[in-house]
């Protein structure tokens, strides 16, 4: 199964520790360029920042 995430689920699922989650349950996840600039700005730095670049 394919989804999209918005910064919500990554920034939550990130902040315990459980961002494998949407891998594990879904496989492949796209994340749109708007969600992905707004968790890696250097000027606001968010759970999943460092995560998400690698995701």
């Amino acid at each position: 199964m394919i989804i999209v995430s918005d910064t919500s689920p990554i920034n939550n699922l990130a902040a315990i520790n459980h961002l494998y989650l949407l891998h594990q349950l879904y496989g492949t996840v796209f994340i749109p360029e708007a969600a992905y600039r707004e968790l890696t700005d250097p000027n606001f730095p968010v759970a999943g920042a460092a995560e998400v670049q690698t995701f």
